[in-house]
């Protein structure tokens, strides 16, 4: 049993055109591509959601649970991302068009913090609130809140989940887009976790938290580290990447210790596979949807909290198919709701 339908659904949504989604049926746009303005004709509260992309597992999660959140709130949803999480400048580009389009809330997943944060505080200049969902801005006091994954602490679960599979060995670690805050909070919380182990690092490099560059830079480790019995990359994009290089290095993985993070519907299809030893997977619906909900409490007069953790489970072969059923469960919920 394989559990793709929730990306499935989502990324032909998306390839149709479906990048901004109406989740009560007012006329919506992507913010990037000239969609409608705040304040639509139907009357309806407008929520701009930036995230930092579309093109994979884990942000097509949080993007059902946007559109949930804004059918369940009764408001307009807009929704948008960048083609990769490297394409900083499309995220800024898209911000600027809801800036311009005169959105009642936006809702940013940002990419790079430090080019971000400007064209955010012009958001919150020309009135509108601004919430981050999934990475935050350390220091800036124009957001209203954060709401995601502390992912330091999810680095350190995994830390932890290491050391009770292996008490020593090498480990290599892949971190996501470099200066990516979440990325390398996580790498930074396992690290600290695994020092003072016999557990030596003989790796740390950056894969664009890309599927193909996690290959790519896993073969380049097994070239110069033969030995590697661990691996901990900082998204399931990049583990399964590094799942790829192994096999086609003709390494046995019941020798190699892989572990990722997000919980993906693939990590799962490939714990279910007997690849995959295990995934930190973050709450990706509910960090969505909980962010369209928290805009609409801001904007109808409410107060909200400035952090909101989502929480992080550890996913195994041994709990897969019952975390896989749930992503089943938000899948079939989703279908509900857009039809």
């Amino acid at each position: 049993m394989r559990f793709t339908r929730h990306t499935t659904a989502l990324a032909a949504a998306a390839l149709t055109g479906a990048l901004v989604l109406s989740a009560c049926g007012g006329d919506s746009g992507d913010p990037g591509d000239g969609g409608s303005s705040g304040g639509a004709s139907d009357g309806q509260q407008t929520v701009a959601v930036v995230l930092k992309t579309l093109s994979s597992p884990f942000w097509l999660q949080v993007a059902g649970g946007v559109e949930d959140g804004g059918e369940a709130e009764g408001v307009n949803v807009t929704l948008a991302g960048a083609t990769a999480e490297t394409q900083v400048q499309e995220q800024i580009d898209k911000v600027r068009a809801a800036i311009t389009q005169q959105v009642d809330a936006l809702v940013v997943a940002p990419t790079q913090a430090e080019q971000l944060e400007p064209i955010l505080q012009q958001a919150v200049d020309a009135g509108i609130p601004v919430l981050l969902v999934d990475t935050d801005i350390e220091g800036w006091e124009g957001k209203e809140t954060f709401v995601g994954t502390d992912n330091y602490q999810a680095g350190v679960t995994a830390g932890e989940y290491i050391l009770e599979q292996a008490d020593s060995g090498q480990i290599a670690v892949i971190r996501g887009v470099p200066g990516n805050p979440s990325t390398d909070s996580r790498i930074d919380g396992a690290l600290d976790t695994l020092e003072g182990s016999d557990i030596e690092v003989v790796a740390d490099l950056s894969a664009n938290s890309d599927r193909a560059e996690g290959r790519a830079v896993m073969a380049d480790i097994l070239l110069a580290n033969p030995d590697v019995s661990i691996v901990f990359a900082a998204n399931d994009d990049m583990a399964l990447g590094a799942i790829e290089a192994i096999k086609a290095a003709g390494l046995d993985l019941e020798d190699i210790l892989v572990v990722g993070v997000d919980g993906t519907s693939d990590a799962v299809d490939s714990m279910l596979a007997g690849e995959l030893d295990a995934s930190v997977a973050q709450n990706s619906y509910d960090m969505g949807r909980r962010s369209v909900e928290l805009a609409v409490e801001l904007l109808n007069g409410g107060t909200i909290e400035d952090r909101v953790d989502t929480g992080v489970t550890v996913v195994t072969t041994d709990t897969a198919e019952e975390y896989g059923a749930q992503l089943e469960e938000q899948a079939a919920a989703e279908d509900v709701s857009s039809d």
